[in-house]
């Protein structure tokens, strides 16, 4: 009952992650049939560099229209793996349902809030009940280590409650580096650019590692374009406003000193509330400088008792990405120390759930794409995507996230 797997799409992001992820789970969660691109050369290039790690390997090949027809009307494959430009992925999403095959397409959704509203509604009303499964590839909310993250911050006793964060991400792209010097990425038609695509990763972190009420609400952001070569913008500085209901008294006792006389009520500007608001830095235009001097990309969650440090890195001792979470307990809090660190797998896990509920299907049992394990919920990325069209859309004003 393996389900049998295409991959439509052959570019950078193919080679580098889907495809040791298909490697490691061909065989075992699922079989390795197809490799589809718009080009022959493409495809043949991505069957190269599958066969170069597993000579036995030989899955089919097709291209251009008539080889994504075929693949589509292959009564012998059960889903496909979508790794496409993102505004050539909604259209191809439909296509393949409608063909009656299983989805998981890669993040963002869509190019914007609008597109991504009308496929997630087209999706629900008629292809979800029909028992066919649409997954959104994105690898953040599946990295186990900021599962972890996110169940450590809601069950560690004594943190309190959240007072701030600040989440960073910063980058170099050199003009012509092998991300940014494909046609779609030069001259991009959709929102954001290099931070569209990029920036969706890391308001999923939000989503998974924060809870709801200190997640963006509404954003103040400005944006810019440092670097001419990373069109339409490569920089984003925002303000993150959590619901209303999170602002709340500040915490704890009045000062036990005696000598705090003063009536509050004549305090100019009134006395300040506590809210879990937040700061955001994302850039792909800054300076190329060492590692080690650079800011870590990450967040820093601020509560009462402690400090949660979620950072992103590299081990050059097993040449893997990883993330690592760090408790840093306040003095006399009794909040305990905690450090760990994990390697960078989303994208073999959401692969793997993706095959396993083609399995589970194809064994007889009832779709439940709403259960807690899926981590892929189109609706989950709509969330994401709207956060950081907000961002994109601000220019100092405050914008709701609306999705």
């Amino acid at each position: 009952m393996t389900p049998n797997i295409a991959i439509l799409g052959s570019g950078t992001f193919a080679k580098a992650s889907y495809l040791p992820a298909l490697l490691a789970l061909h065989g075992d969660t699922l079989n390795f049939h197809s490799i589809w691109s718009r080009s022959a050369e493409s495809a043949q290039s991505l069957l190269s560099a599958a066969q170069q790690e597993s000579s036995s390997l030989s899955p089919k090949l097709q291209s251009g229209e008539e080889g994504l027809e075929t693949i589509l009307s292959d009564s012998e494959i059960d889903g496909v793996l979508i790794v496409l430009p993102i505004t050539s992925q909604p259209d191809l999403v439909i296509k393949a349902l409608k063909a009656g095959k299983h989805v998981l397409s890669e993040k963002p959704l869509a190019k914007d809030v609008k597109d991504a509203k009308e496929l997630v509604e087209t999706y629900e009303r008629e292809y979800k009940p029909k028992g066919l499964i649409w997954r959104v590839a994105e690898n953040y909310s599946h990295e186990p280590i900021l599962r972890d993250a996110g169940e450590l911050i809601r069950t560690t006793p004594g943190l309190g409650p959240i007072l701030f964060w600040n989440l960073n991400f910063q980058a170099f792209v050199e003009d012509g580096s092998k991300y940014q010097k494909t046609a779609w990425r030069t001259i991009p038609d959709y929102q954001g650019g290099f931070l569209l695509d990029g920036g969706v990763h890391w308001t999923a972190l939000l989503r998974v590692v924060l809870p709801e009420s200190a997640r963006p609400s509404s954003i103040i952001s400005l944006s810019s374009l440092h670097r001419t070569h990373l069109l339409p913008h490569d920089t984003l500085q925002a303000i993150s406003l959590p619901p209303n209901s999170s602002t709340t008294e500040a915490h704890g006792s009045k000062t036990k000193l005696t000598t705090a006389v003063n009536d509050e009520s004549k305090v100019p500007g009134g006395i300040g509330k506590s809210s879990p608001s937040g700061q955001i830095t994302f850039s792909f235009g800054g300076p190329n400088i060492p590692q080690d001097k650079a800011l870590p990309n990450g967040i820093r969650i601020s509560f009462l008792n402690a400090v949660v440090d979620l950072q992103s890195g590299f081990n050059e001792q097993t040449n893997e990405r990883t993330f690592s979470i760090e408790v840093i307990p306040g003095e006399g809090t009794g909040v305990k120390a905690f450090k760990k660190e994990g390697k960078m797998d989303g994208v073999k896990v959401e692969i793997d759930h993706f095959a396993k509920a083609i399995q589970s299907l194809k064994s007889g049992n009832k779709l439940s794409e709403d259960d807690e394990s899926n981590y892929a919920k189109p609706r989950d990325s709509l969330w994401d995507l709207a956060v950081l069209e907000a961002m994109l859309k601000s220019n100092g004003q405050q914008v709701e996230v609306d999705v």
